[in-house]
């Protein structure tokens, strides 16, 4: 669909549409809701908690109330995370509107919300919860109340919409990472996803957030046209993906996916966080914001991403670039002798560069800067080199997606060097005896959690550094590289 076509579409429901529905979405429901999601009684609702399958209990009741058709069967999808040493079942619950077009209704429209939070604590005895009023009962009784409105305009609806209640958010995206990788939902076949991650701030804030607008193509203008129908502000917006909520997993596929989000106004991530703080008529504003944009989109003749997010999000994931610094120690091996140098502290720094080639391997290369230190027969020996490392990671088990799920690999390659200066002892010895060039294998483990990898690398070289007598450098790094 062309621009100019998509936007007449658009405006032809804003102005002479479904604005004949009206606000159907109350205040009253989503402070009912609200109420029961963020009391105390499911102590905050941490992932894999007694509050938690509470909270999934009663969002499944509220999805078979309102008219939710459950998804291949079934409201409750369970799964099990698994970190380095524990194992916590979730589940996400999901219930759907199938779409009147027969061959539209093949296309999704997702509408999800994470409704895990951070349980309590135990401070001096007394037990402190976090009940999460904004983060997110907020965007969960949005949900369950647009999925009340669908239903009730389902006649309307072409495309089909799945609404999904995310577990596993405040852990890293565990949920709707599991949903997108083990392919619960038809992840083809879906054209749009929101996320309502903190929506209960409206009058606060002075607007919303909506990251991601750009990722639909011509969604700057659709988005500007329904906010100034419902005179919301919108105060950021953007072509990127918010990384931090349950968008994620969607984004990386190159599906348009759009944080709907009141900013942190409220008592974010702490005990404060409750359900007399919230502004339930902007919440009403908001989710019939989000409702009327469903409908359009359902009906729009074609929904695709914006180009260029498309092609750097499929493009992007493959590659990353990185910080990366390291220190060890280095010994000289002498080859024709029957002893080792002593061990001397050894430095790097520079940029790493991974690239993606399956699910099991990465190629990780760099360019650092990089000294080693060594005892030396005529004294203290330090060299100042340029390296360029070039290594295969081999993921035990497969890349794991989750945000906070360790990755554990092994690593080897090798690595060409250059030693632009260097000292031995007080510079009496002749530096035109070290080779400037030179070459070696190096291997080790890593591990990686989120943006940070932390590896164990060992360094041989395969030429003498010196040019008349046989000595082999020996250099073992710890390196961290911090992804940009």
């Amino acid at each position: 669909m062309n621009k100019i076509k998509f936007l007449s579409v658009a405006f032809t429901f804003i102005c002479c549409g479904y604005i004949t529905f009206g606000q159907q979405v109350g205040s009253n429901n989503l402070k009912g809701h609200v109420n029961l999601l963020a009391s105390d009684s499911l102590m905050g609702r941490g992932f894999g908690t007694e509050g938690g399958r509470m909270a999934a209990q009663y969002i499944e009741n509220r999805f078979q109330d309102v008219g939710l058709a459950p998804w291949q069967g079934q409201y409750r999808h369970s799964f099990i995370s698994s970190g380095m040493m524990l194992k916590t079942e979730g589940a996400n619950i999901i219930g759907w509107v199938e779409g009147a077009d027969p061959v539209l209704k093949n296309e999704y429209i997702v509408i999800g919300a994470h409704y895990d939070h951070l349980a309590y604590r135990i401070i001096n005895g007394e037990k402190i919860v976090y009940n999460g009023a904004d983060d997110n009962a907020s965007g969960v009784a949005s949900i369950i109340e647009i999925g009340r409105w669908l239903v009730q305009n389902k006649a309307n609806l072409k495309r089909s919409v799945i609404l999904v209640a995310f577990d596993g958010e405040e852990a890293g995206l565990v949920g709707s990472t599991y949903l997108v990788s083990q392919r619960i939902l038809p992840v083809d076949s879906i054209k749009f996803m929101f996320s309502l991650d903190m929506v209960g701030m409206l009058q606060k804030y002075g607007g919303i957030d909506l990251i991601g607008n750009k990722t639909l193509s011509h969604g700057d203008e659709f988005f500007a046209q329904l906010a100034a129908k419902y005179d919301i502000k919108v105060k950021k917006s953007g072509r990127r993906i918010e990384m931090q909520t349950d968008t994620q997993p969607f984004g990386k596929l190159g599906i348009p996916a759009v944080h709907v989000f009141t900013s942190t106004v409220s008592p974010y991530h702490r005990p404060e966080d409750d359900a007399d703080k919230l502004d339930y008529e902007g919440m009403a504003r908001i989710a019939n914001f989000v409702a009327d944009a469903t409908m359009q989109l359902s009906n729009a003749d074609d929904v695709k991403p914006d180009a260029r997010f498309v092609a750097k999000a499929l493009g992007g994931g493959r590659f990353s670039v990185g910080y990366q610094f390291g220190f060890g120690n280095t010994y000289h091996d002498y080859k024709d002798e029957f002893y080792n140098s002593k061990k001397g502290f050894s430095f790097n720094t520079g940029l790493s560069l991974t690239a993606g080639l399956g699910k099991y391997i990465d190629l990780q290369a760099g360019a650092l800067y990089q000294t080693t230190g060594t005892e030396h027969r005529y004294g203290f020996f330090r060299t100042h080199e340029v390296i360029v490392p070039v290594d295969f990671l081999w993921y035990f088990g497969g890349k794991r997606q989750q945000l906070l799920s360790p990755n554990v690999y092994l690593i080897g390659g090798g690595y060409y060097s250059w030693r632009f200066a260097g000292k031995v002892g007080n510079g009496s010895f002749n530096m035109d005896n070290i080779r400037k060039e030179n070459y070696g294998a190096q291997f080790g483990v890593g591990l990686s959690a989120m943006n940070v990898s932390f590896q164990l690398i060992q360094q041989i070289a395969v030429e003498s550094i010196e040019q008349d007598t046989k000595v082999i450098p020996n250099t073992m790094f710890f390196s961290m590289i911090f992804k940009f």
